[in-house]
């Protein structure tokens, strides 16, 4: 096993919190509120696709892990509003929208995102959606409205043969991560019409920080006949950490600031993470986060600094049940634009998230690029074509397809 443990971070308040009755002086307070019926299910549908798409992911093999499950969701959910009928409605499944119609969803999302960035003032966490569209088309003004009313995205025509392009996109990118996601997107398609992109940036102290002078190289377990070394930061008092030992796993929270947002570590019992991942569902980490109760203790975690990008999540989302839309179908995107356009599809979706634990707390970041392109005969820059080598031809006629003489030239020098 290549994988020691699973972290994750998590809102660990309720939907309506318990706050102290007599505070200290100058103590800062989260900023909790009530959700709403559709918040709380979409908080739940998001907790659902977080953990299928990790679960997913994790057959690619690879040895460290990190994404951000509501970077990807935010992108597509603005993406689906492009849609509808059947299409929509494989967005709704994928995206685990189960029992949400898509106004409710993009009411929750809104919603949702609001509270997320106002509920504990001690940490950073900044939402920012960005749409451009090749500037010769027109986007339908409802799309317009839902977009920039529940995501608050800017919207930009962008000359898409431009070289620079590209730059203007990942300059945005850069400037809403803190400069953490520098040169994502590699180029601009031939035949894009759109890209839809998300960026979050996280920045959170620890509620209980460690000491510098007490991190030091210590082993860490990669599985049973490796071993190495890692800055491993150690706690120098006990503190109280919401504990859980259960299934041949402990379940931790270490939170950061006022205690609304946490980092959650799956560790197991042995070297053996596969037995945590088979017991992680949405059932059972709820499960996990109820049962879990504060415990003073001491804590070692290693400092480390973990980037992951994923050039294109097609094929899973697509084992996610998002089919339709990676295909140039006909009933792909039919209220995006009000130019007439030829076939569309999602061309990639790009995945790049960054992070950084240390003494102090963590900074992270992450961005979502969906790319939409137009089928086409062929790149947008002249061809050359050389009829060097034996071809058919025929005459015919263009709106009838009747044909009129038919051939084909093997030869010319036996003519």
């Amino acid at each position: 096993m290549k994988k020691i443990y699973y972290f994750f971070l998590l809102m660990t308040a309720s939907t309506v919190g318990c706050i102290d009755s007599e505070p200290k002086d100058k103590e800062i307070l989260p900023n909790l509120r009530t959700l709403t019926d559709e918040e709380q299910s979409l908080a739940s549908y998001s907790g659902d696709f977080a953990i299928d798409l990790y679960l997913q992911l994790r057959n690619h093999d690879d040895t460290n892990l990190f994404f951000s499950p509501y970077s990807i969701q935010q992108a597509l959910s603005m993406t689906m509003n492009g849609n509808k009928g059947t299409v929509l409605e494989e967005y709704l499944q994928a995206l685990r929208y189960d029992n949400l119609t898509i106004d409710q969803a993009n009411m929750a999302n809104k919603g949702l995102t609001q509270f997320l960035q106002e509920v504990d003032p001690k940490v950073t966490f900044n939402v920012a959606n960005g749409i451009w569209y090749k500037e010769n088309l027109t986007v339908k003004e409802a799309f317009q409205e839902i977009v920039q009313q529940h995501y608050f995205a800017a919207l930009s025509g962008l000359n898409m043969a431009n070289p620079n392009s590209v730059d203007i996109i990942n300059n945005w990118i850069e400037d809403h991560t803190n400069n953490l996601i520098q040169n994502m997107l590699d180029k601009i398609h031939d035949d894009a019409v759109m890209y839809l992109v998300n960026a979050i940036y996280f920045k959170g102290d620890w509620k209980y920080q460690f000491e510098k002078s007490a991190t030091e190289q210590a082993p860490f377990h990669v599985d049973e006949q490796t071993t190495v070394n890692v800055d491993m930061m150690r706690t120098q008092e006990p503190a109280d950490f919401r504990y859980l030992k259960s299934d041949h796993l402990t379940y931790l929270e270490i939170p950061y600031s006022t205690g609304q947002y946490s980092m959650g570590i799956l560790l197991p019992d042995d070297l053996n993470l596969d037995k945590v991942e088979e017991q992680l569902n949405a059932e059972n980490l709820l499960r996990w986060r109820t049962a879990a109760r504060e415990r003073a203790l001491f804590l070692q975690m290693p400092k480390f600094k973990l980037r992951k990008k994923i050039d294109n999540l097609k094929e899973d989302l697509q084992a996610l049940g998002l089919v339709t839309p990676f295909k140039f179908d006909p009933r792909n995107f039919t209220e995006l634009f009000d130019t007439p356009t030829d076939y569309l599809k999602i061309n990639r979706v790009i995945h790049d998230a960054l992070i950084e634990v240390d003494e102090k707390g963590t900074e992270a970041a992450a961005a979502t690029v969906v790319e939409i392109i137009e089928v086409t005969a062929g790149p947008s820059t002249p061809l050359n074509i050389k009829l060097n080598r034996p071809f058919l031809f025929f005459i015919q006629e263009k709106h009838s397809g009747t044909i009129l003489f038919i051939g084909k030239l093997g030869d010319p020098s036996l003519l």
